[in-house]
């Protein structure tokens, strides 16, 4: 390269970029043969699901940053492939992502358009409520909501019941955050999807307790049994004396619930219910992507 005068650098980089060009029209066929096979599969009668797969995306992210080399920044290798997969989703099926926001105005829309790419529909709802029901009736592929604050009004983590195929399925961002505005929120996925193993996973669950029970009591006993536990977020049921404390707790432990059971009873909290609400594939580090 040291020999190659500037129009032969420049003759050099073009000849990249149609290299690079031809491998994304063969990817994009690959993409498409992907949506011909879904689209037998349901005229056979069968379900397809939504085409997002975060763990799987996870996996790709991060062997990415393993294998990347030079000076070209991770961020944007990170960007490049969110933009290819974005598109290829779409080309799959229709995808909209409903952005949620809390009571206080907040939202992650700098955090949506960066992980679901700049041809994907955001619609923005006015309250967690519009936002969580346009995924659970399919209205939206995949909902973006802010991280929980503690003791907030109307939290969107409260209507993860039982009987909503609803969970969280990542966590934002993921590798690289936005610069300048939005640049400190932190947000999570919503999705009717099945739940998946990245490799390297939290564990969301949502715990009934009784009012009597301090917070500060709740804290250091699930601390206590459950190393590495976060508390996100909790809510007073006002028609009842049960309180629901949303827990972050370390591990896909999604087939684990009776342990969680046995170690907060060890604990003397008595969970009325415990229930899995989602997991995510943990999030990159800054200095991984330094």
């Amino acid at each position: 390269m040291a020999n190659l005068d500037l129009n032969e650098l420049r003759g050099e980089i073009d000849e990249i970029d149609q290299a690079l060009q031809s491998l994304i029209i063969r990817r994009t066929k690959v993409v498409q043969a992907v949506g011909a096979y879904k689209d037998r599969m349901i005229a056979a009668g069968g379900k397809v699901k939504v085409p997002y797969r975060p763990a799987r995306e996870a996996r790709i992210m991060r062997t990415l940053v393993e294998r990347h080399e030079g000076a070209f920044p991770k961020t944007a290798l990170i960007q490049i492939w969110r933009e290819m997969i974005a598109a290829g989703t779409r080309l799959e099926a229709p995808y909209t992502v409903a952005l949620g926001r809390n009571a206080d105005g907040l939202d992650c829309w700098e955090l949506a358009r960066l992980n679901f790419g700049c041809l994907n529909e955001i619609i923005e709802f006015d309250t967690p409520r519009e936002a969580f029901n346009a995924v659970e009736d399919g209205r939206a592929a995949v909902g973006v909501f802010p991280k929980p604050q503690l003791g907030e009004a109307q939290p969107w983590w409260v209507h993860l019941s039982e009987q909503s195929p609803v969970r969280v399925v990542s966590k934002l961002p993921f590798g690289g955050r936005p610069v300048g505005r939005g640049e400190d929120t932190e947000g999570f996925v919503l999705a009717a999807i099945d739940l998946e193993d990245s490799g390297d996973d939290r564990t969301l669950f949502v715990v009934s307790l009784s009012k009597e029970i301090s917070m500060d009591t709740v804290r250091k006993k699930i601390a206590d049994g459950i190393d590495g536990s976060v508390i996100l977020g909790f809510s007073d049921d006002e028609a009842t004396d049960r309180r629901f404390v949303l827990v972050d707790v370390p591990g896909f432990f999604c087939n684990r619930t009776n342990a969680f059971q046995s170690t907060l009873d060890a604990q003397g909290l008595r969970p009325e219910s415990l229930r899995v609400v989602g997991a995510y594939a943990v999030p990159l580090a800054e200095d991984a992507l330094s």
